[in-house]
């Protein structure tokens, strides 16, 4: 099999060269990336990305790693592209720093909190002089006194330490007190100390900050450049570990400054350490939401091709000479689902008529009224327009009166009638279909078990809802499926991606979705089953007999009328992307604001949901409580009685058997005393 071109998802897992050859900027009239997340500028920044949104992939490709790389395909020389930059970049991943071991084992958590702080100066630096280092083996810092450098930064340990002249002398230093650290960490539990025996020679901040303001000084190529921190994963650390970040972000000098990066639950504190200060939006930082970005932004459909192209195009797969991507694509029309349809057993693809049948007889109509009914909303040779009438008297039937049922059944045959021979705007129909036609198709592909469509590059994209990651997930799926079953290499010389192989590959992704973004803890599962019962819910509302003239997949309300259990679950679906918050609207004369909402997109197909937008159903404050928390209480409350209801019969159990054999006994009892009296 040949390489599939969407197997690798994750930009952790790409080499530095794989980062910088899957490298998409944003096209359209902007600055790229870079004119996102302002890299040439001090102001220190929060960004918020899911999952999946790239978050990592624009961090590191602004890292000093990315910088050479880029620098070396792209200008003359290393040398020369590097002097332009007004940055070096410092990746840092959180996830890699081990942050759980400093944690619990009974240590006070301030205690934790220095070691914390201290390791990661220790690891700064580490990183830092690693990076002179490289400068220095490409013929960078020609100019500078490495002794007299080597000296000052150690100047800024609480304890000096002697014999250490040059800058990898200086990294072997540092390495050496991490493990130092390290040990005393992992081991003094079994040492038989109360806490670890570390002796820390830094105070907080003082290398992070301290070694760029030296190398701005001292170090040419520095004069005209800072060192931006790029920090990944920040939810990897605690609360109290944030704190330090805070604290950096605040205390930083005109030296060096910060890109954080964090998925949108992972930020737990503003506060600085000691709780003195809070940093804020807009002051000590400014903050991008990378999520809600890329969704509302009108080139992303093109982006994301861009990616896809780019993906295909360093595949080694043979491909057609000029081709269009999304002519790669298989898509189903809306004809050629109603045809699917009608190729059924006409019990599977006419079924909503003998369900309409039904209803009526429910309802006590005479007989020949029913058959009446029945003929004029008949019209076999036009499956759309039969249906749309069936919708049309579903809403005769809840509207009005059942001795109107039969004239009103009438109306609409003649409805069919004009509409089908003159496209009559007027009609009955022609005005369900204009805002209805891809709902009832939806319904007679359900209704028949034809698999609603959301295939094709462009529903594809959309179902990705910003997330780059989704997307590709999906035709890694899509991918293998089709060759696993077909022996042959979609995109290869024009084959296109069958409808079911990407059938095959939404269905994988809205489970790797649910498993990608699963909430921990016990508590917080309320709000996953949550969302399976918003999901059910704004299905059947989409397929009941008379739906609401409006998108089934936006609903609005109002958060602040929620109980602070069923906010909370709702907040949590937010933050997980489960639910997209698109808009708020300010309620007239109120201060309070109605919020409008929307499934995350991948989901869509689970719940059989429409892609198009049309109007919001109306959450009200009952509604979302039994979605989203009432129903775990009423759960909650069936299980205790059930624990009550079996300890009771646990207990009639009991007495029964214990009465048995008292009245087994009595009855031996009652018989001596019988043969006693004879005798």
């Amino acid at each position: 099999m040949k390489q599939n071109p969407f197997d690798i998802t994750k930009a952790v897992d790409y080499t530095d060269n794989e980062i910088y050859k899957y490298w998409v900027d944003l096209g359209g009239d902007n600055q790229g990336f870079e004119g996102m997340i302002k890299p040439n500028t001090l102001m220190p920044m929060i960004i918020v990305g899911s999952k999946g949104s790239g978050k990592t992939h624009i961090m590191k490709y602004f890292s000093y790693e990315l910088q050479k790389i880029r620098c070396k395909a792209e200008c003359t020389s290393m040398q020369e592209g590097l002097m332009n930059e007004k940055f070096i970049g410092i990746y840092i991943r959180c996830s890699g720093f081990n942050s759980d071991k400093f944690n619990g084992k009974g240590v006070n958590n301030d205690i934790w909190s220095i070691l914390h702080s201290y390791f990661w100066e220790l690891w700064i630096g580490e990183r830092l002089i690693n990076v002179l280092l490289d400068l220095s083996k490409n013929s960078l810092l020609e100019d500078i006194d490495e002794a007299k450098l080597v000296s000052d930064i150690l100047q800024l340990f609480l304890k000096h330490k002697d014999g250490i002249t040059t800058l990898k002398e200086l990294s072997d230093y540092f390495i050496e007190l991490q493990k130092n650290v390290d040990y005393q960490v992992q081991n003094f539990l079994f040492l038989g100390q109360e806490i670890p025996q570390v002796e820390v020679l830094i105070s907080t901040a003082k290398l992070t900050c301290e070694i760029p303001a030296l190398l701005k000084k001292n170090v040419p190529f520095f004069k005209n450049k800072y060192i931006l921190y790029l920090v990944d994963e920040l939810e990897n650390f605690s609360e109290q570990q944030q704190q330090l970040i805070q604290t950096l972000i605040r205390e930083k000098t005109v030296a060096c400054t910060f890109r954080i990066g964090t998925r949108p639950y992972g930020i737990r504190t503003l506060k600085t350490l000691g709780e003195v200060e809070e940093n804020h939006d807009g002051a000590e930082f400014d903050a991008v939401i990378l999520d809600e970005f890329l969704r509302s932004y009108k080139y992303y459909p093109q982006y994301i091709t861009k990616i896809l192209e780019n993906r295909l195009k360093n595949s080694g797969l043979s491909l057609s000479r000029d081709y269009k991507l999304a002519d790669l694509f298989e898509e189903q029309s809306n004809d050629d689902i109603i045809r699917l349809v009608a190729n059924k057993k006409e019990s599977q693809s006419r079924s909503y008529i003998t369900v309409l049948e039904t209803k009526l007889r429910k309802s006590h109509l005479r007989p020949e009224d029913i058959c009446e009914i029945i003929s004029n909303i008949t019209y076999t040779d036009n499956l759309l327009i039969e249906r749309t009438s069936v919708m049309l008297m579903y809403r005769i039937m809840k509207d009005e009166s059942k001795d109107n049922w039969v004239n009103a059944s009438k109306d609409i045959a003649k409805s069919a009638v004009s509409y089908v021979k003159s496209k009559n705007e007027n009609s009955l129909h022609n005005i369900v279909l204009e805002k209805y036609k891809q709902d009832i198709i939806d319904n007679l592909a359900r209704e028949g078990r034809v698999d609603i469509p959301y295939n094709g590059l462009n529903k594809l994209i959309y179902l990705s809802c910003g997330t780059p990651r989704t997307i590709l997930c999906l035709l890694k799926a899509a991918f293998n499926n089709q060759y696993y079953n077909t022996g042959k290499t979609p995109f290869e010389d024009g084959r296109k991606l069958s409808v079911k192989s990407q059938h095959i590959g939404i269905e994988n992704t809205y489970d790797w979705f649910y498993e990608e973004n699963r909430i921990p803890s016990f508590k917080q599962r309320r709000a996953t089953d949550a969302i399976l019962r918003i999901g059910d819910y704004l299905r059947k509302v989409r397929f009941s007999d008379a739906p609401p003239q409006c998108s089934i997949n936006i609903f609005t309300l109002n958060a602040s009328e929620l109980s602070p259990e069923a906010r909370e679950v709702f907040e949590l679906l937010i933050s997980y992307s489960y639910i997209i918050q698109t808009d708020e609207r300010r309620q007239i004369n109120s201060d309070n604001k109605t919020h409008v909402y929307r499934l995350n997109t991948i989901l869509y197909p689970k719940y059989e949901l429409a892609l198009g937008k049309r109007g919001s159903i109306n959450f009200t404050s009952n509604d979302a409580e039994n979605q989203a928390y009432v129903e775990y209480i009423k759960t909650k409350h069936v299980t205790n009685a059930m624990k009550i209801m079996v300890l009771n019969l646990i207990s009639l159990f009991i007495f029964a058997i214990i009465s048995f054999i008292f009245s087994s006994i009595l009855a031996k009892s009652s018989g001596v005393m019988l043969r006693l009296s004879k005798s």
